[in-house]
């Protein structure tokens, strides 16, 4: 994996979130790595992130704002989310004829976390949408989807988890091409 592109990657989300961070995510197996930042204002999150895959040679970088909310009912406690992101990417063409292929998309969709019985597991997942009106450059079509389960280390501070995330995309010429797709592990840690 190319060291450069990661600290990068790292610094400048770190950087994004250093004067009044909320939460950072970080995640990673043997071809990928994602950092997030996320902050909260007033019932909103605030999300700038992004992931470098060397098994596809791809980035992607996004920024996204949702409409969260937190309910405890009984024994459970639910956040959620609606809104979206603004995708930038980039993949080198599958069938190795061209240079790479970019991408922007305005992507919609949410965002979940269920802890049952209000304790430290917790499921989640997340999954954003771009059909071609809202999807430009060379991309056609985007689609980001993940799930992890979770486990609260310290209740609303710190987190790590097991999951799984794909991004794909179509692009001009009816090509397909996956950006992301990959298990992995990670660490939440909340300010």
């Amino acid at each position: 994996m190319n060291l450069a592109r990661i600290l990068s990657l790292m610094a400048v989300t770190l950087w994004a979130g250093a004067a009044s961070a909320d939460a950072i995510d970080i995640n990673l197996n043997s071809d990928s790595v994602e950092a997030r930042y996320a902050t909260n204002f007033r019932s909103a999150e605030f999300t700038v992130g992004g992931v470098v895959n060397d098994k596809y040679d791809s980035w992607l970088a996004y920024t996204g704002l949702v409409a969260t909310g937190e309910r405890t009912s009984g024994t459970s406690r639910t956040e959620a989310g609606l809104g979206g992101r603004i995708y930038g990417a980039s993949i080198g063409d599958p069938n190795n004829i061209s240079g790479n292929f970019d991408l922007l998309a305005l992507g919609l969709g949410g965002q979940f976390r269920w802890f049952p019985g209000n304790g430290p597991f917790a499921i989640g997942a997340y999954g954003y949408y771009a059909p071609d009106i809202v999807t430009g450059l060379d991309g056609t079509q985007f689609w980001e989807a993940g799930a992890r389960l979770e486990y609260e280390v310290v209740k609303g501070t710190a987190s790590v988890y097991v999951g799984y995330r794909k991004a794909r995309a179509e692009f001009k010429d009816n090509i397909d091409a996956d950006l992301d797709k990959s298990g992995m592990i990670g660490v939440r840690i909340g300010f």
